[in-house]
């Protein structure tokens, strides 16, 4: 009954602060392009840029290919899928760890529930996959690659990526007001986490046990379903389990410090 409450309450303040949460998030959009002569086209260049590298260079340059799979863009189309999940939850993470400093002003003359300061970045990050999803997708119609029903699976997870990255970026929020080294850490970490992600490197070239060992990793399973459902292959809901309680914990444990550390924050900032 209480955590009912509790969602209705998040979502009366979400529709009570939406003007500023559309104001916040229209800012951070045109900050990301302010003075650039392309504008908000910058929102699509990147994209197109970079599966067009990618297929050219994997693709056609470097002839890589899909164990199993004929096609000549199967790679190209395996590392888009990595790299649209990846992409979500590492941008999560980077604008949220920043959120309490970057609205300190915000956060001491207005009173409102900070929480929906998260609510822009979450929303440019899930416009930012968007593009990407929708560049990749038409993509594969020129190509000639078919899209099978198993492209409904990337709902859930990149719903999982977002719940996941915008818990780590919260989290982080509150630890980078008192340590401001966390945002340096973070980012060595999250090199270090795409390297043990199979993004880049087909999970076939490596040993069960090295495989085992990966498995631990949370985004792991995230990127392997993405990708599996992209190019057509069979793919289950177990795999996301995993990903989806790490990331309730990780959220649980970012409201707990938060809640704690509140009165300090303020006077941090």
């Amino acid at each position: 009954m209480k955590a009912t409450l509790s969602v209705f309450s998040l979502l009366k303040d979400v529709l009570r602060f939406r003007g500023l949460i559309y104001a916040i998030t229209l800012r951070e959009i045109k900050s990301r392009y302010a003075g650039s002569t392309l504008g908000a086209l910058w929102l699509v260049v990147p994209p197109i840029f970079m599966v067009f590298i990618y297929t050219v260079i994997f693709s056609r340059l470097m002839q890589a290919r899909m164990p199993g799979i004929e096609h000549q863009y199967a790679y190209s189309i395996y590392l888009c899928a990595g790299l649209i999940t990846w992409n979500l939850l590492l941008e999560l993470v980077q604008r949220g760890k920043g959120v309490f400093l970057e609205h300190a002003n915000l956060i001491k003359k207005s009173s409102f529930p900070k929480f929906i300061l998260f609510i822009p970045v979450i929303a440019t990050a899930a416009l930012n996959s968007l593009i990407l999803m929708v560049l990749v997708v038409g993509f594969m119609l020129v190509s000639g690659y078919p899209i099978m029903p198993t492209i409904l699976v990337l709902v859930p997870v990149l719903a999982i990526t977002v719940l996941l990255g915008i818990a780590v970026g919260a989290l982080l929020a509150t630890l980078n007001v008192f340590f401001r080294d966390i945002g340096q850490l973070s980012d060595v970490f999250f090199q270090a986490l795409f390297w043990a992600t199979p993004i880049v490197y087909p999970l076939s070239i490596l040993s069960e046990r090295v495989q085992g060992l990966l498995s631990w990793n949370p985004v792991f399973p995230l990127v392997l379903t993405a990708q599996r459902a992209l190019l057509g292959e069979a793919v289950g809901m177990r795999p996301l389990i995993y990903p989806l309680i790490f990331g309730l914990i990780v959220f649980l444990l970012a409201v707990l410090l938060y809640k704690r550390s509140y009165n300090d924050l303020l006077d941090q900032i």
